[in-house]
């Protein structure tokens, strides 16, 4: 038997899909108009941007309540097949740390940078408490919000999960191998995990679409060529240069190997203060902002058809758990 898939991640547990929340880099906002052009100032020199690829993925705290939901209809349809003991497992609260919208261009917010350096606080907090050791780490970590145990299943329950068997490793293998019933009774296609994701799109076969988070993953990536950004790259250079550090871009900074340090030393927060300093005279957010959300748009556009129907099925399961 493949131990390796004897446990169902808490993503596929939550509500089915492929790549889920991996990848999820874009913005906290949750405008539904957004196009990308607005920005509201919050504490410090921080902004909450939003990109139009948000109206089809969710935020995390919508994540989180379509986790609970989606972990009550596999529960159900487990119990329906014959395993009356079995519990999803426990989801908690959405885990504020997971909307670094500002980090998406880099540090940002001056008075974070001025504190931790590229290391946002809780990042800080946590490598700073594994240095002294798994009491220190553990008192810093404390209960992790969105933490559960993953239940690890049998080849039966392993069958009624998912519609396939352990053993294939290609996954259209295991579903052409797979028995259409456990314990006597029918399987529902693709499972209970398939089975809650059509519950809560209303038909839907997938919530977290490949397709939007790869739109997500791919303007970024061409964001960072766009004539403007490179641009604006050049200037935040120039400007960091007189004020004597030499890098072609923010994501040199911030992955400088001397940074990749559990303590936040003096010069990386030096460095992090003049690169917000330099974002912030040049416009380079700004800039960049501005031209994924056009990359990004675009995109959206050209698969217009496609993003319309991951839009109401996203809509359609948020409904479910209002």
């Amino acid at each position: 038997m493949n131990m390796k898939r004897t446990r169902i991640s808490l993503l596929a547990m939550a509500v089915a899909s492929g790549a889920v929340m991996a990848g999820y880099a874009a913005s906290a906002g949750t405008d539904p108009d957004a196009t990308g052009g607005d920005a509201t100032a919050i504490a410090g020199s921080a902004k909450v941007r939003t990109l139009p690829i948000e109206q089809y993925l969710p935020t995390p705290a919508e994540f989180a309540k379509l986790s609970q939901a989606g972990g009550k209809l596999q529960q159900k349809c487990m119990q329906g097949l014959g395993f009356a003991s079995f519990q999803a497992p426990e989801q908690g609260p959405a885990d504020p740390r997971e909307t670094f919208t500002d980090l998406r261009y880099g540090t940002v917010d001056a008075a974070q940078a001025a504190r931790t350096g590229y290391k946002p606080a809780f990042v800080a907090a946590r490598q700073t408490a594994k240095a002294g050791g798994p009491a220190a780490a553990a008192a810093a970590d404390g209960p992790a919000p969105s933490a559960a145990v993953e239940p690890v299943l049998n080849d039966a329950e392993w069958l009624a999960m998912t519609g396939t068997t352990k053993e294939a490793g290609d996954l259209a293998k295991a579903k052409q191998a797979a028995p259409s019933q456990v314990q006597g009774k029918d399987i529902p296609p693709g499972g209970c995990i398939a089975e809650s994701t059509r519950t809560l799109t209303g038909g839907g076969e997938q919530l977290y679409a490949d397709l939007a988070q790869d739109i997500n993953g791919q303007s970024y990536k061409e964001s960072v060529k766009d004539s403007r950004v490179t641009k604006a790259f050049a200037a935040w250079s120039a400007c960091m240069k007189g004020k004597g550090y030499s890098y072609k871009d923010p994501m040199q900074a911030n992955d400088d190997p001397k940074f990749a340090v559990p303590t936040v030393s003096a010069e990386e927060i030096a460095v992090a203060t003049a690169d917000v300093a330099c974002k912030n005279e040049t416009k380079l957010v700004d800039v960049w902002h501005g031209a994924e959300a056009q990359i990004q748009q675009k995109m959206i556009n050209a698969k217009a058809k496609e993003m319309d129907a991951i839009k109401k099925a996203k809509q359609t399961a948020l409904a479910h758990v209002q």
